[in-house]
C-alpha cells in the first residue's frame, strides 16, 4: 500500500523516535509486506497503539534486545 514507509516515518517522527535501521519485505510477491524497525529509544505503547489503528497495518510489536 503506497505511503505505509511514510506513515511509519511520520509516526514515529512525530514522537521522537528516531529509527536507526528500516528492513522492507514481502510475504509473497503480491502478499503482505513485513517491515522490521531498529530504533534508537522504546516504542511507547501509545505509539505503537498509534501504528496498529492504521487499517493496513496488523500488528505492531516491540522486541527487545539486551547487548551488553
Amino acid at each position: 500500500m503506497p505511503g505505509m514507509i511514510g506513515f511509519m516515518g511520520s509516526t514515529l517522527g512525530d514522537a521522537g523516535v528516531n529509527i536507526a535501521n528500516f528492513q522492507l519485505g514481502r510475504e509473497k510477491e503480491s502478499g503482505n509486506a513485513i517491515a522490521l524497525l531498529s530504533v534508537d529509544e522504546l516504542v511507547s505503547q501509545d505509539v505503537l497503539a498509534k501504528l496498529t489503528a492504521h487499517h493496513a497495518i496488523k500488528q505492531a510489536k516491540p522486541l527487545v534486545f539486551n547487548v551488553d
